[in-house]
């Protein structure tokens, strides 16, 4: 089981890979598919989603651009933007800043499924099932380490054996456990939640914070769609 910052260098075509970007893309993935949309579509670029929105109308454009939601977009990268009564039964085209281009640099691997605070535990236990070599990718903050991921990071690889943990692995199950009765707090630390804390999106912070609230791990399909 292999612990990364950003780095997808090398082959990942037999891995499993999950991405974490708990601040708030997978995080807001997780949240929409828990709360009853059919798929979400991670798209990199910008212009490709509003093509995508423009040829189907009925598809939801979701996501952001440093924090902000792109002119013409149904909702930002904020979970509280998807209550069940607005996502179920829907497909969500949805592009963010740092989140879905980790996902995008991800394509290549055998499966690839999205991990946050709130579905660590099962996040884990997908992967696992997936029978393949473990990855752990953490988008970051704009190409920099950052520690929102590392906790995340951190509490799904304490559900790996201690024996597969690289050093990367252990330095972040470490972290996760030095905040682990107060994670909001360490989110708030964290540069980009700081950066959140500014724009007044506190509450963001807390329900990203939740650790294991949500048993929903979004997953890729052979579409490229992620489901639940």
């Amino acid at each position: 089981m292999v612990f990364r910052w950003q780095d997808v260098s090398g082959d990942l075509s037999d891995l499993g890979v999950l991405v974490i970007d708990t601040l708030r893309a997978t995080t807001t993935m997780a949240t929409m598919l828990e709360h009853g949309a059919e798929a979400v579509l991670p798209v990199a670029d910008l212009s490709a989603a509003y093509r995508m929105k423009e040829q189907d109308p009925a598809l939801l454009l979701a996501g952001e651009r440093h924090n902000v939601p792109p002119s013409g977009f149904d909702g930002g990268n904020s979970p509280f933007d998807y209550p069940p009564e607005r996502v179920s039964g829907r497909r969500i085209i949805f592009t963010t800043t740092n989140g879905t281009q980790a996902i995008d640099r991800a394509q290549a691997a055998k499966w690839v499924g999205c991990a946050a605070l709130v579905n660590a535990a099962a996040s884990a236990q997908a992967q696992q099932a997936a029978a393949l070599n473990g990855l752990i990718i953490c988008a970051g903050t704009r190409g920099r380490l950052s520690l929102d991921d590392v906790l995340a990071g951190g509490a799904v690889a304490a559900h790996w054996p201690e024996a597969t943990w690289t050093d990367a692995a252990r330095m972040a199950v470490m972290a996760y456990e030095r905040y682990r009765g107060h994670l909001p707090e360490g989110l708030r630390e964290a540069r980009h939640g700081q950066q959140l804390m500014r724009l007044g999106l506190q509450r963001d912070i807390d329900w990203c914070g939740n650790l294991d609230i949500l048993t929903t791990v979004p997953t890729r399909q052979m579409t490229g769609w992620f489901t639940a």
